[in-house]
């Protein structure tokens, strides 16, 4: 370790771009070659993680807070040692790292050989197998590939080990052509020999006793070191759960931090919906956070969002589980009960929290048959105050009117088409994902018309989708890892492979923004994770591999261009800021 440090009166010429902050740059050697070594810093009294790249060995990291700080540098295996040290009074501090081959710290280890955890990465000792290992090839692997893979993806089902009459029950729902997804004449629509095949191939390769296994990914994002150099992470970290393993995928547990959809308010702060908590923000000048629980709602349905019952070990059926939500101009915030059945509202101001029940005569039908058994999803705010919202299931499109403080509900057109994210494009048109219904749709408020773009991959699954300054909307289809781009104007669509040069298809693309540049923006679970850039002028994509592995169900964008993002697939759950060029950066308020 080389250690040097200077301070303001000798580093006039370099001095930080925020006031009252402190650079840290340095040199990082390797036994090995390596390229884009993510350098760490963590603030120890701000429980904040900094994360930068090098270029040509060297990194640089700007506008870092006061405090004490461990910093070490990874990639690929190689590790430094953490060195621990106390920032303050805008210094300018050298500090190089050796890396030498070693274990990643369990806070930042990822493996791009492994598939991304959005579904299921199994942690632990699983061994990694080829695909021809994973699924060995076979009447039943033809029948899972355009089918169970295509809107699975490659890691849902190592990590479903069940037995035959659950993967028999489970094929059942999703693929029989009297189901509730049935597609006739697609994949997603099978015979009953076929049905058999399918099952018994499942419970032979992925049944309770099959050995815990993660697909190798022989691929990497091709990483442009300059680029990535000018890059700066800032992650919040939220208190750690007791208990949490780091190694594997997080789920909704009651009392966990679980941050799903970031938010910006009108104050500079990051709000996120935290699982079965219910809301939190944190102010990232400080890293200082405050929640806001919903609760519990006894009138909830007795089975919840997993399918155990009141009175089974585990069942969370009283909790609210709020899944998205959005922010008005008055800084009060909106969200949509995946478990609830309203649309809340709190007064961060009070603290007051008002809920209105999506469907207070109970009379919704869900894709099982389920009376009254309407999930809110994602909610937006439209430029009048009313609150649109998707019921995923239920088959919704829902509107909250601000002036009434009514609900209203719309059929949507495909059954079952479990409508997902929601946009409003310029023109004040509603736009939204059908995750099952493999296409994205709109609704004209004045016509109450729909319209569908069924999507150019099938059979797909797409959850999130955005709406540029031209009105372009573009979309992810995650189960395919691809980015689609269709104009409403001539219809015409365009779908962009995410990873051109990987034969199995490992991204799983997922939150999506666009820029103030109409460049686009999102979240790729797969290899590790990354927020990836889209250029539509070049039609060329730009990596960007997150600090740790994770997904981001959902982005937001600051007024000067930096990408908000949470962590929900990790057990160390944050809200982040990525910042694509870091000298941009002017304060540490994160304004929308």
């Amino acid at each position: 370790m080389t250690l040097l440090w200077g301070f303001t009166a000798a580093a006039a010429n370099s001095a930080p771009a925020i006031p009252g902050t402190s650079v840290l740059t340095g040199k990082v050697t390797a036994v090995a070659p390596f390229a884009a070594a993510q350098v760490y810093a963590k603030n120890l009294d701000r429980n904040m993680l900094y994360t930068v790249f090098t270029h040509d060995g060297r990194y640089r990291a700007p506008n870092l807070l006061p405090g004490g700080y461990r910093i070490w540098a990874e990639k690929n295996g190689l590790t430094s040692r953490h060195e621990i040290l106390r920032i303050q009074d805008e210094a300018e501090i050298r500090l190089d790292l050796e890396m030498r081959p070693g274990p990643a710290n369990p806070l930042t280890q990822k493996d791009s050989t492994r598939p991304g955890p959005q579904f299921g990465g199994v942690g632990g000792e699983a061994q990694l197998v080829s695909y021809d290992e994973m699924y060995p090839p076979g009447p039943g692997r033809d029948l899972a590939e355009p089918s169970c893979l295509t809107c699975h993806g490659h890691s849902f089902l190592p990590a479903h080990r069940l037995g035959r009459a659950e993967w028999h029950a489970m094929i059942g729902i999703m693929l029989d052509p009297s189901g509730p997804f049935a597609d006739p004449g697609s994949a997603r629509s099978i015979t009953d020999e076929e049905h058999e095949i399918l099952t018994d191939y499942l419970t032979e390769h992925f049944g309770p006793d099959s050995p815990p296994r993660v697909l190798r990914l022989d691929v990497e994002y091709p990483l442009d070191e300059k680029t990535l150099a000018s890059a700066m992470f800032i992650e919040y970290l939220a208190p750690l759960h007791p208990g949490a393993n780091l190694s594997l995928r997080s789920v909704n547990e009651p009392f966990k931090h679980r941050l799903h959809c970031p938010k910006l308010d009108n104050d500079g702060n990051i709000w996120g919906s935290n699982s079965l908590i219910g809301l939190s923000r944190v102010d990232p000048r400080t890293g200082q956070w405050s929640h806001f629980p919903i609760g519990y709602d006894e009138n909830n349905p007795h089975t919840d969002m997993y399918g155990k019952r009141k009175g089974e070990p585990g069942s969370i059926w009283p909790h609210i589980f709020p899944h998205d939500m959005t922010i008005d101009r008055n800084g009060h915030v909106f969200w949509a009960e995946f478990q609830g059945q309203h649309l809340g509202r709190l007064d961060p101001a009070t603290g007051k929290i008002e809920r209105y029940p999506m469907d207070p005569e109970g009379i919704v039908v869900d894709e099982r048959g389920v009376v009254g058994n309407i999930r809110g999803h994602s909610p937006h705010m439209a430029a009048n105050g009313d609150v649109w919202f998707t019921a995923i299931r239920g088959n919704k499109l829902g509107k909250w009117d601000r002036r009434t403080e009514q609900i209203t509900l719309w059929e949507i057109p495909t059954p079952h088409s479990f409508p997902y994210g929601i946009e409003i494009d310029p023109k004040g048109i509603v736009w939204f994902a059908e995750l099952f219904g493999c296409a994205v749709a709109s609704f004209n408020p004045e016509t109450e018309e729909f319209t569908e773009y069924p999507a150019l991959t099938k059979p797909c699954a797409i959850n999130r989708l955005a709406a540029d300054s031209k009105g372009t909307i573009w979309y992810s289809v995650y189960s395919s890892g691809r980015l689609g781009r269709l104009d409403p104007t001539t219809g015409a669509q365009k779908e962009y492979d995410v990873l051109p040069f990987s034969k199995v298809k490992a991204s799983m693309p997922y939150g999506i923004i666009a820029d103030h540049d109409g460049r686009i923006w999102f979240g790729d679970g797969g290899l590790g994770g990354a927020l990836v850039r889209f250029d539509p002028d070049t039609e060329r994509f730009t990596y960007y591999p997150e600090p740790r592995q994770a997904d981001n169900p959902n982005l937001d964008l600051t007024r000067k261009g930096a990408i908000i993002f949470s962590t929900r697939s990790s057990n160390q759950a944050a809200l982040g800021i990525f910042y694509p060029d870091v000298s941009k950066m002017t304060g540490y308020g994160a304004f929308r």
